[in-house]
């Protein structure tokens, strides 16, 4: 599968950045070719795993419906062949198909979870007597797609307690990461790619980081089709009305064997550059030598 931006390794030494981009807002949320498999594995992840997928604390109430607005505003105006508004209940009819489902009958940010590919997490900053005063809080979320972290492990902390397990962060990147979110203005979205390696291409992995036996099934002759990179485009937008930050998470993957042979060359070299405690972290074990021997025999 091609890529839409330039994919976000280098080949250089491991360093944390935020690696931020402008997001022009027709831009903002992204459906494509996979819309219909997509959605209708979220709705049924919604209705069988409720409680793992979505998570609301009070505080994210309002900001929630705000949410709701915002997805739907953008739909009929940007997909206008995909989606129409259906009297004023806000009922859609997406592909010209049956889809009763009235705002009234779900929650908002469950609603808008149903409707895009992406995942919805609200951010909120935390009272200023609290103990995390300066941090932003995740207070609410459809996750239906998360690779390898828990939404009730997550929900109600601030980003440097969810972000505890990721080596270094805590140190090198969580300051800066709540200054960014706190000048984050409404009429200035962003967007940004996080990216790991997976041998397993399923959409929802809410476990898995740290594993260290290695897949016995992968080879450096088969890990091109068995090895997965999959990217996260995140975009980070202001609501206007509550001031929350709603942080979506879409994502893209391929087989390494689509990846060219200048993509496979850096790829190989930024994995080797990798801190041992960052390759715990990633799972490398698992993958990891015969991924390497793979990109080296492309390179």
């Amino acid at each position: 599968m091609p890529f839409p931006f330039p994919l976000p390794f280098d080949g250089k030494p491991h360093r944390w950045t935020m690696g931020l981009r402008p997001l022009a807002l027709e831009d903002w949320l992204w459906l494509d070719e996979r819309y219909e498999t997509e959605v209708a594995l979220r709705r049924a992840l919604l209705d069988q795993r409720h409680d793992e997928v979505f998570q609301i604390r009070p505080e994210a109430e309002i900001a929630s419906s705000e949410v709701l607005k915002l997805v739907l505003a953008f739909l009929e105006k940007q997909h206008p062949e995909r989606f129409q508004q259906i009297q004023e209940d806000k009922s859609l009819a997406p592909a010209q198909t049956t889809f009763e489902m009235a705002a009234r009958a779900l929650h908002p940010l469950e609603l808008a979870g149903r409707l895009v590919q992406e995942d919805l997490c609200v951010m909120q900053a935390a009272p200023e007597d609290a103990e995390d005063a300066g941090e932003y809080r995740l207070t609410a979320a459809a996750l239906c797609f998360p690779t390898r972290w828990n939404l009730r492990e997550k929900i109600g902390h601030p980003m440097s307690e969810i972000h505890d397990p990721v080596p270094g962060y805590r140190e090198q990147i969580n300051a800066p990461v709540n200054q960014f979110m706190r000048r984050l203005r409404p009429e200035k979205p962003m967007w940004r790619v996080n990216w790991s390696l997976n041998e397993d291409p399923t959409l929802f992995q809410p476990g898995g980081h740290g594993s260290a036996e290695a897949a016995s099934h992968l080879t450096p002759e088969n890990a091109g089709a068995e090895v997965f990179l999959r990217l996260e485009r995140q975009t980070l937008r202001r609501l206007p009305q509550t001031e929350a930050i709603l942080f979506t998470i879409r994502i893209l993957q391929c087989p390494l064997e689509q990846l060219n042979v200048s993509e496979a060359h850096q790829l190989a070299q930024t994995l080797r550059h990798w801190p041992d405690d960052l390759r715990t972290y990633k799972s490398f074990p698992v993958y990891g030598p015969a991924v390497l021997s793979y990109l080296e025999g492309r390179a």
